[in-house]
């Protein structure tokens, strides 16, 4: 077995690994008497057939397979041995020749591999960049309290139906002279929203309605939809699609969504008991957790503009024919377009992983257990968020933390967000950061 490599230039190398029948012969050996061993064929008892028979069958299928975990091995030693810090993944070389399995006695296999670019990162307080803080303004508190409003409303007995009424009562099939049908479809307790009716006439109909009132509609007409009339009859959508669609509703109630009024309660539900007492805290806290909403985003612009910052000063190159043609192999499904049009941002988003990998490596930095759990609890009461539970006991966050954190995937997700945001923190320290105030719509015109 000899390995010669063939250095093209600083990125592109190529390997050239030639091995003889006789460096892989003890394991076909090998293998073959256990296929002896194990094998069942016919006319002889396992263990008894001829080795010339079994080799017969199955030598040249062993040889194959013991060939390449052979040059796999061979390959991946060399290349742990060398210490060679590969792009990507060694790919066959388009020039190899086609070998021969039951003639020739020495195998030639040629490698491409990409490598690494070497690169110092240099960064100094002459390099200048924004920390944006985002501040909310007096629209983006009250867009924040009139979504607590409508969050934390509820409905309310109402006189007569407008256009936003939920009225709920009986819904009973009728025939067209508006008798009830025997054994037709029936839902004592109906619900609907007058809002959602798509015929206006119809609409007009349920519009002022009081208690007792009755309505005989086309129902069909009124929600088009089988799926959703389904669910307000509780019937199958199956019968929705075969019945008549007449219906008469007899209104045992009528409600309106009323939102929360301002005051203790709300602020309870939103932070927690006797957390904010007035509206003014109430203000205060809601623009605090705005522009701290924001510090995830401000943090990422401050990467973007590192990203750039450093693409311009250290322009590392990368072996890019090399890599067009790894995406490809590892991409089947890919269109070559396809490729072309994404290949760009590949090589930027490899860059960036290239100086990250170094900057921890070269600084040693890492995520500590500690780090990793917080960072899980937070990602879990950031879900609550958006669904507008704001206030969550610290238990049931550390419950469902601990819960993420048992997915590997999940682990590892985190830990590189969070190995990238310190990385990000130590980038940052080599520059002159510069605070720099600004509102909710000039942040987002800086990612247009």
């Amino acid at each position: 077995m000899e390995v010669v490599k063939n250095q093209i230039d600083d990125l592109n190398l190529t390997l050239n690994i030639s091995v003889s029948k006789e460096d892989i012969e003890g394991n076909v050996e090998k293998t073959l008497k256990d296929y002896r061993r194990r094998a069942e064929i016919k006319g002889f008892r396992p263990g008894n057939a001829p080795m010339g028979l079994v080799k017969k069958m199955y030598g040249q299928a062993v040889l194959a397979d013991e060939l390449n975990k052979f040059v796999g091995k061979t390959l991946s030693e060399y290349i742990e041995n060398e210490k060679l810090n590969i792009l990507g993944e060694p790919l066959p070389n388009e020039g190899t020749k086609t070998i021969d399995l039951a003639k020739d006695e020495k195998f030639e296999f040629a490698f491409d591999l990409g490598i690494a670019p070497e690169f110092e990162i240099k960064l100094s307080k002459r390099d200048k960049l924004n920390k944006y803080i985002v501040k909310a303004e007096d629209k983006d508190v009250e867009k924040y309290i009139e979504n607590y409003r409508s969050q934390y409303g509820k409905y309310e007995d109402v006189k007569k139906a407008t256009a936003k009424s939920l009225l709920t009562g009986s819904l009973t099939q009728i025939s067209e002279d508006g008798s009830e049908i025997e054994g037709g479809i029936k839902n004592e307790e109906a619900s609907l929203a007058i809002e959602f009716i798509k015929d206006a006439k119809i609409k007009k109909q349920f519009t002022g309605a009081t208690v007792d009132t009755i309505i005989d509609f086309d129902i069909k007409k009124a929600f088009e939809e089988e799926g959703k009339i389904a669910v307000m009859l509780k019937a199958k959508k199956e019968e929705v699609a075969n019945m008549t669609p007449n219906f008469r509703l007899v209104v045992k109630t009528v409600k309106e969504y009323k939102q929360a009024a301002v005051n203790q309660e709300l602020f309870d539900k939103c932070f927690g008991k006797d957390v904010v007492k007035t509206e003014e805290e109430f203000r205060t806290r809601i623009a605090e957790d705005i522009t701290a909403s924001f510090k995830r985003e401000s943090k990422y612009k401050m990467m973007l503009d590192i990203k750039e910052k450093l693409a311009k000063k250290l322009d590392i190159k990368l072996p890019e024919e090399f890599l067009k043609r790894w995406v490809k192999v590892t991409n089947e499904k890919l269109t070559q377009e396809e490729i072309d049009n994404e290949f760009p941002k590949f090589l930027d988003d490899l860059r960036w992983t290239l100086i990250k990998t170094k900057t921890a490596k070269d600084h040693d930095i890492k995520v500590e257990k500690e780090e990793l759990e917080k960072a899980a609890q937070e990602m879990v009461a950031a879900q609550f968020a958006q669904y507008g539970m704001a206030y969550i006991p610290n238990e049931y966050v550390e419950k469902y933390a601990k819960e993420l954190l048992q997915k590997e995937d999940e682990v590892r997700r985190i830990y590189e967000h969070e190995l990238e945001d310190k990385v990000v923190d130590f980038l940052a320290e080599q520059v002159k950061l510069e605070d720099s105030e600004i509102t909710i719509d000039e942040f987002m015109k800086l990612f247009k």
